[in-house]
């Protein structure tokens, strides 16, 4: 996915958060909205698309891109959480 695309992704994201008032999403939380939006085609696994993507950007130090998620890292696992930003 285009860094452009995952930017516009964020700003959905962050509207949902906020009209839903979230706290600690997790990625299957975000999945219907983002299928409907069509930034992925169906979801697999409870979130895996997203929490795949997750991963790449970790990888490559871009996780700045959304920033709406955090990260606790464990020894073999990652467990992401989203919340809106405050402006």
């Amino acid at each position: 996915m285009e860094k452009s695309e995952i930017i516009k992704m964020g700003y959905v994201i962050q509207k949902f958060l906020e009209e839903e008032r979230l706290q600690d999403a997790k990625p299957k939380d975000l999945m219907p909205i983002l299928v409907e939006k069509s930034f992925f085609n169906q979801d697999h696994r409870s979130g895996l698309p997203l929490r795949n993507l997750l991963r790449e950007l970790d990888e490559d130090d871009l996780l700045y891109l959304l920033p709406q998620v955090s990260v606790e890292r464990k020894e073999v696992n990652r467990f992401w959480y989203f919340n809106a930003i405050k402006i």
